[in-house]
């Protein structure tokens, strides 16, 4: 699921395709992934001018330093400079950049529940978890109601397995969600949070949504309506090279956390590092992999 980012990165830089790696037939997506080139680094031209240009443009009109920003006149567009900083950084993968800029603009206005949610999201990714769910924690005390504040807890909650937490919360952000495609994605979470919590029959919440359009096809997996071989065909169904990548990272992620609850530690595992090693830096799927992961090794 694509990061509530104002700047997205559109191209990568690949190198020679790998090898095709031998399939068992038991693990299509992970072997589609592995055949694929490989991602040396996410890489966008546009993207690198804009950073150039916010900061070309701070070099020109230097901000008034943090303690003073709130006070100054201006206070608000100079927030502004540095959320689009930050953001643009998210977008490249510089986490403790991106971080820095979000302080920043929450030091010229401290009541932006948004960019706490912004700097929560940047903290996860970061893997600075206790601080992440801090900085949420200060943007919910601003604003309950936080759409993007509610996205960043609800993966908070998963990444640290408060599975009762995160189906609660999720049952709530589902029946409030105006956009079919986002509330996929939520139905996605919920089930597999319940899957995770041992539940072997999920119970959803009635949403309306197009069952052809992607992320539909995850759901109907999950909910084995759908083998993965033919989830695997929606996939490379999809002719655009870059949204074809988008769409692999985020099948493997929610397999793999299907994986992982029906006890297939391992191949979860090959399923995580696989969406890692696609480089989507801006999908939380990316994110969320990395944090399982990091469990695994701990």
């Amino acid at each position: 699921m694509r990061l509530a980012r104002k700047l997205i990165v559109s191209a990568f830089a690949l190198c020679s395709s790998v090898a095709l790696a031998e399939s068992d037939g038991e693990t299509p997506l992970f072997d589609y992934a592995t055949s694929l080139p490989l991602v040396t680094q996410p890489f966008n031209e546009a993207l690198n001018k804009q950073i150039a240009t916010f900061t070309a443009e701070m070099a020109r009109h230097p901000p008034p330093p943090d303690a003073e920003c709130a006070q100054t006149l201006g206070a608000s567009r100079f927030a502004r400079m540095y959320d689009d900083l930050g953001t643009a950084q998210s977008n490249a993968g510089d986490n403790e950049e991106a971080i820095t800029a979000f302080e920043k603009a929450l030091a010229c206005t401290p009541r932006a529940a948004g960019i706490h949610g912004e700097l929560a999201a940047e903290l996860l990714s970061a893997g600075r978890i206790a601080e992440a769910r801090a900085a949420a924690a200060r943007g919910t005390a601003i604003d309950k109601e936080n759409a993007g504040l509610d996205s960043v807890l609800m993966q908070l909650d998963f990444i640290e397995e408060h599975w009762a937490d995160a189906v609660a919360r999720l049952r709530a952000m589902i029946a409030s969600q105006q956009d079919d495609e986002r509330a996929t994605y939520y139905l996605c979470f919920l089930w597999l949070a319940q899957r995770r919590a041992g539940i072997q029959q999920p119970e959803l919440v009635e949403h309306s949504f197009d069952k052809r359009e992607w992320p539909a096809p995850i759901l109907s997996a999950l909910k084995g309506e759908l083998s993965e071989m033919e989830l695997l065909s929606k996939v490379t169904g999809e002719k655009n090279e870059l949204r074809r990548r988008e769409i692999l990272v985020e099948a493997l992620y929610y397999v793999g956390q299907m994986r992982l609850a029906n006890g297939e530690r391992e191949t979860a595992r090959r399923y995580f590092a696989a969406v890692v090693n696609l480089k989507v830096l801006y999908f939380i799927e990316h994110h969320l992999a990395l944090a399982e992961l990091g469990k695994m090794r701990d």
